[in-house]
């Protein structure tokens, strides 16, 4: 696989290093879709006096379609700490998107997809989350060629990177510990609360395809949210691709001294707490932690949600801090 650079890059005072990975994969079939996913950058951050054996490195996901660039008030945190830190853009997210607004607005970001004919939904899906599982294994590698880590290793995730991470860690046993914010592991669960909890099941009715047909006609640049709709509801009710990267399918794989721990917001419009609770019970050293106020990415009062999370991390890590 090809990999460009370094070059130089710095988020909140840390210097580090960019590189570009290029591995190409067929995931539609449509030869420029596919090598515009094909390609990604990948930002590591090193601390400083610390030998490199005895350095940890946490590998990070942004939420659906969001750029790796809004991790990166993590860095300072960890590096501080005396831990590595490696980000990089999953498929259709920042320079790896195929319209590139580093908006994270996921139905924008489909609309290339669904333009050309493209289904977005449980099958591609899996290929998303297999795929973007085999370029956290590739990080992890480059990190131990290239800067001898690989002692330890914790997946971070936000939102769907939660998802995306708890895969990698359930279905392929990558890393030690997952940390998850405003997230869980249980696909299917958070099917049910992504969006209004009616308009999946409206969206997959056949009014639904009545509402797609006419929307395609008077205005197509809402079909795109139907899809994503069409999508939730075949999670609500798993098909064969959905349980398959629903990362709770590989829950018996997860031991001790692995662990799983959850950050949600009691204000969290989008993940349902009781889910995530119950998520985090089912893994045999799991834990959800609930903040006040607190909503999807945002806050009603008091620390903001980056400080929650720097917090977070920073309990959640203490033992391999230098």
């Amino acid at each position: 696989m090809p990999i460009y650079g370094p070059d130089a890059i710095n988020f909140d005072g840390v210097n580090g290093h960019r590189y570009w990975f290029h591995e190409p994969f067929s995931y539609t079939g449509v030869a420029d879709i596919d090598e515009r996913l094909s390609g990604f950058p990948v930002a590591v951050f090193l601390p400083h006096n610390r030998s490199s054996q005895d350095t940890p490195l946490v590998i990070g996901l942004q939420g659906m379609t969001a750029p790796y660039s809004w991790n990166g008030f993590i860095v300072s945190t960890l590096t501080q700490m005396g831990i590595a830190v490696a980000l990089f853009d999953t498929p259709l997210a920042g320079e790896r998107s195929l319209v590139r607004t580093f908006t994270a607005i996921a139905d924008h970001e489909i609309k290339p997809l669904i333009d050309r004919g493209i289904s977005f939904d449980t099958e591609l899906l899996l290929c998303l989350f297999r795929r973007t599982a085999a370029d956290i294994a590739r990080v992890r590698d480059f990190c131990g060629d290239r800067y001898a880590l690989g002692n330890r290793l914790a997946l971070f995730g936000v939102s769907m990177g939660v998802l995306q991470a708890a895969y990698a860690f359930t279905a392929d046993g990558i890393g030690q510990r997952l940390l998850g914010t405003i997230g869980h592991a249980d696909l299917q669960s958070f099917a049910k609360s992504w969006g209004y909890l009616v308009l999946p099941d409206l969206a997959a009715s056949p009014l639904g395809g009545i509402a797609e047909a006419v929307l395609d006609r008077v205005q197509p640049n809402l079909k795109p949210v139907v899809k994503l709709l069409q999508l939730a509801k075949n999670l609500k009710y798993p098909d064969e691709y959905a349980q398959a990267c629903n990362p709770m399918t590989y829950i018996e794989r997860v031991k001790p001294p692995r662990r799983v721990r959850f950050l949600v917001g009691a204000s969290d419009r989008i993940v349902n707490i009781k889910d995530a609770r119950a998520c985090a019970r089912r893994f045999l050293d799991g834990d959800c932690y609930v903040v006040p106020g607190m909503g999807h990415g945002t806050h009603n009062w008091g620390p903001s949600f980056v400080d929650h999370v720097r917090y977070f991390l920073t309990t959640q890590l203490g033992d391999w801090r230098n």
